[in-house]
């Protein structure tokens, strides 16, 4: 009689959400999931990749290089300056970026991940605040020996 209840109970907590912004974020949801659960499943701790920010202010092209999951070295891919690491991100704090803007259902979000790695090579976050949108790319990520 407890299981019957249970499930009885998930069953309608389940269908009692059927929205059409609940549908896109669980959708959103399980994607963020499934591609976090294929990128650490790879265990990858030191790789660089291209990161590119489009938004209203002008932000430079970087090379970032990420060792022990920690951003080591970030290059400004047009001078070849050395940068400042604050503030750069790793693939894991873009999941969590990713993860905090599905959570606000007034972003309008749109994320592609990388088939093979799982990595959220481009977050598009609309909002309905004029000229505050932004788009981040991922690009040439390469695994370090």
């Amino acid at each position: 009689m407890k299981t019957f209840l249970v499930s009885a109970f998930l069953l309608l907590g389940a269908s009692g959400c059927t929205g059409i912004n609940d549908n896109a974020t669980d959708t959103a949801l399980l994607q963020l999931s499934a591609n976090r659960d294929k990128w650490q499943t790879l265990a990858i701790h030191d790789y660089e990749f291209d990161y590119d920010l489009a938004a209203m202010i002008q932000s430079r092209p970087l090379h970032i290089v990420v060792r022990s999951d920690t951003v080591n070295q970030v290059t400004d891919r047009m001078t070849g300056d050395v940068l400042s690491n604050a503030g750069s991100p790793t693939v894991d704090s873009l999941f969590a970026r990713v993860s905090s803007l599905i959570a606000h259902p007034d972003n309008d979000v749109r994320v592609q991940y990388n088939g093979a790695f799982g990595y959220p090579e481009s977050i598009a976050s609309g909002s309905p605040i004029p000229d505050t949108g932004y788009t981040i790319t991922v690009s040439n990520l390469t695994q370090s020996p």
